[in-house]
């Protein structure tokens, strides 16, 4: 019988923090992440190697996406994107590797039936941690609006709208717009990592019950995990181009209120000089 848990599962007891399986998979993810981030400060090289080129080829593709839609202070928030996308990319295809979910401790549940308890989990397949990213997006453009607008410019366009008279109706939707992100953001990714783990447990049973009478059905979910590789992909890419939107739109939305400082994130057109030999303007 498929059993998978919408919440993660308890594994033990360290003073006053529960560890679950869910953690232990994020604890890989950052580990995984901290090792190759180790590896590639220690073998970088000019001429890039395997395994540089395949550190590098995400992190340029993302860079790149922020750099064209970033607006010219896209450095300043570069990083953070490009963190996001890596670490959600590498829960996620953790999650994929053999004995994730599947290698465990067999536990009675509330109502009897023994259970699997798997020691590692999906990390995203936890509220708790999609909330969290969610929370830091959501801080993170909220920072970079001020930083970029200042308070008053910020909380002006936060509260007043345009024009004023409608402030008493647009100012709550405006607000409830703002806070819905972190739910879109936490739930989006939640829901789509929890969906890939139940697909997968449930094509695993499947197949483990009619092995023995149809033997290629044993390869069925090899297609679902190249499957989830693509979605894994996706869902990181979604997350961190949600994430480096939300901060653009915060670093330009003053563009209509500026008059002498250029708040919308783009450089200026340089002037163009007269073409030489062309006809001077007279006076």
């Amino acid at each position: 019988m498929v059993h998978v848990e919408i919440a993660a599962e308890k594994l033990f007891q360290l003073g006053p923090l529960t560890v679950t399986n869910s953690m232990i998979g994020a604890l890989l993810a950052s580990l995984a992440l901290l090792a190759a981030a180790r590896w590639f400060v220690r073998r970088a090289a000019l001429v890039p190697s395997r395994g540089q080129s395949l550190i590098e080829l995400p992190i340029e593709l993302l860079a790149g996406i922020v750099r064209g839609t970033g607006g010219k202070r896209w450095r300043q928030f570069a990083p953070l994107v490009i963190t996001i996308f890596v670490f959600v990319l590498l829960a996620n295809w953790i999650s994929l590797l053999p004995g994730v979910g599947t290698i465990g401790l067999a536990e009675h549940g509330p109502d009897g039936k023994v259970v699997l308890v798997p020691f590692v989990r999906a990390a995203a397949a936890d509220l708790n941690l999609t909330l969290g990213l969610a929370l830091v997006s959501f801080v993170s453009f909220i920072a970079f609006g001020i930083r970029a607008n200042g308070l008053r410019g910020y909380l002006r366009e936060l509260l007043v709208a345009e024009p004023v008279y409608m402030t008493p109706l647009l100012t709550p939707i405006h607000l409830i717009s703002e806070l819905s992100r972190v739910i879109s953001l936490s739930m989006r990714l939640f829901g789509n990592v929890f969906a890939g783990e139940v697909l997968l447990a449930t094509m695993l049973a499947l197949t483990t019950a009619t092995l023995f009478i149809l033997p290629l059905a044993f390869f069925v979910p090899g297609v679902f995990l190249v499957l989830e590789l693509i979605f894994g992909f996706v869902q990181a890419l979604v997350f961190a181009l949600l994430s480096m939107t939300y901060i653009t739109l915060a670093i330009a939305e003053h563009r209509q209120h500026a008059t002498h400082e250029d708040h919308s994130g783009e450089a200026p057109e340089p002037a163009t000089a007269p073409a030489h030999g062309a006809a001077q303007p007279t006076s």
